[in-house]
């Protein structure tokens, strides 16, 4: 008998085959015989001793006839430990035996007959090749499962290049991901890598070669195989040996399969990823419009009750009001309306612009005098606040209606988050082709994360919605969009306890 074709599932070397014999000759003789065809043997008198020598044994030569376990109870607690497959070896005229040993899951049987030894070889071989399938087959099964179940990157990864280098009697084997045209090392598993450099350069190469090359490699200690996800290469596999060596047909449509476990595997993560993201921002989306909701019903409750009470207090009580009463409740009236009118166009703008149906009409106007009629309409808001403004008469490329739209957004946030007192500055610089308008305030300020998501719809800072101030979300938001459409942008600096500045860049007007 030669070695076994098809090399031991967890290494290079040959089978190993622990014999479980009380008598020293038959062990002796046995030992011989499967060195004689190079094949590693071990040694054990007794059932209880074999169960301490099963580390790395690929097949158990059990005689039935032993001290304190006899073979079936050996052979059932061998299985129980350890993945080995057992020969039961039996005397002659013990068919009955035979039968109930391969029903207990022996993979084969052997009589000692006078000519036992010769038939020896042959039946390890047998026996050697039908554990080989079994493990090949149960590792493909686990690895299948793996692929189409799990949902840990690393989990899937670590399975694939573990059951490759032992599949396919390599030291080493390395799973390698294109970044660019460079291959990254995403999992490996076996001996460190003696030529990291060497294996990244051939994987380089693997990740482009075609699959005819594969066919016949010839001798070789690096086979690649290339990664593919929908026809593109994306990296590839590496198994690496210490010495060079052939690898069989059968050897190459394995390492083919795990290479397209790792495409399959690939693909299914980053749909599974994809999912969760997807789920996490519609999860965000619900939590933000639930959210929406409950705000936009208070900012529009607010001013409706106040328009129902004094509108009621004057239809009860007009002939008991003098005429000062009456003109300060209308004017409540008249401000609160203005407020309700503000926030439902805002919102039609969002409406607006989430479908893209905002625009603009941009047009020369001068800044300093739009500033001016747009503080003009605030002066209900900031009656009692300091207001500084200082804005040159530059001409910008503007839409007049969102300007003022984007104005009174600004300066109601630098009302409602400063402490009353305090300063408002409205100031203007020319900086290149733009005009910059800034809105300061001294008030609570942001964080520099807080301050990167001003602008997104429905986001309030965490001191704002501890502090109950009023407001939707909606505000900054929108004076993003009126500046996208007009061709402008806007920024914002903040440090907490400091206040905040909100600046309008607005092309100039070149004509």
């Amino acid at each position: 008998m030669t070695v076994p074709a098809v090399a031991p599932a967890t290494g290079t070397g040959p089978v190993r085959v622990l014999i479980v014999d009380d008598n020293p000759d038959h062990r002796t003789l046995i030992r011989m015989r499967l060195a004689k065809a190079g094949i590693d043997v071990s040694e054990a008198a007794s059932g209880m001793e074999s169960l301490e020598r099963l580390d790395g044994i690929h097949l158990v030569l059990c005689d039935y006839q032993l001290p304190g376990m006899n073979g079936l109870e050996t052979m059932a607690e061998i299985r129980r430990r350890s993945d080995c497959s057992v020969i039961m070896v039996t005397g002659a005229g013990s068919e009955t035996l035979v039968v109930e040993a391969l029903r207990a899951g022996a993979v084969d049987y052997l009589v000692k007959d006078p000519g036992f030894l010769n038939a020896l070889p042959l039946v390890v071989e047998r026996a050697w090749r039908h554990h080989d399938l079994a493990m090949r087959a149960a590792e493909l099964e686990r690895l299948s499962l793996l692929v189409t179940s799990a949902g840990d990157r690393e989990e899937i990864l670590g399975g694939i290049v573990r059951g490759a280098r032992r599949l396919l009697r390599a030291d080493n084997c390395t799973l390698l991901l294109l970044d660019g045209n460079e291959p990254v090392v995403q999992a490996t598993d076996g001996a460190p890598l003696g030529e990291p450099g060497l294996v990244l350069a051939k994987a380089r190469a693997g990740a482009d070669v075609q699959e005819q090359a594969l066919d016949d490699p010839g001798p070789t200690r690096h086979l690649v195989v290339p990664l593919r996800s929908e026809g593109a290469a994306i990296g590839a596999l590496a198994l690496v040996t210490a010495t060079p060596r052939a690898y069989l047909a059968e050897e190459i449509r394995l390492a083919r399969t795990f290479a397209s476990f790792a495409g399959i595997a690939l693909a299914n993560l980053h749909r599974l990823e994809l999912q969760t993201q997807l789920v996490e921002r519609l999860q965000g989306l619900n939590d933000l419009r639930r959210d929406l909701v409950a705000s936009v019903s208070h900012e529009l409750r607010t001013p409706l009750t106040c328009i129902v009470g004094f509108s009621e207090t004057l239809a009860q009580r007009w002939e008991r009001l003098d005429d000062e009463h009456r003109i300060e409740m209308v004017g409540l009236i008249r401000q609160h309306g203005h407020e309700l009118s503000d926030q439902v166009n805002r919102l039609l703008d969002v409406a607006a612009s989430e479908v893209g149906r905002l625009s603009a009409a941009p047009q020369p106007v001068d800044l300093a005098q739009e500033v001016t009629d747009g503080l003009a309409l605030l002066d209900p808001l900031v009656q009692g606040r300091a207001m500084e403004v200082d804005v040159p008469g530059v001409r910008v490329l503007a839409d007049p209606a969102l300007l003022r739209r984007a104005l009174t957004n600004l300066v109601s946030n630098a009302v409602k988050y400063s402490p009353a007192g305090t300063t408002i500055t409205v100031r203007a610089t020319v900086e290149g082709d733009h005009a910059r308008l800034d809105v300061v305030d001294r008030g609570i300020g942001l964080t520099t994360e807080e301050a990167a998501r001003a602008f997104e719809p429905f986001w309030r800072a965490s001191t704002v919605v501890r502090s109950a101030t009023r407001g939707a979300g909606v505000g900054l938001a929108l004076v993003k969009e009126y500046m996208r459409v007009m061709g402008g942008d806007v920024t914002a600096s903040s440090r907490p306890g400091m206040g905040s500045v909100f600046s309008l860049l607005l092309p100039l007007d070149r004509s």
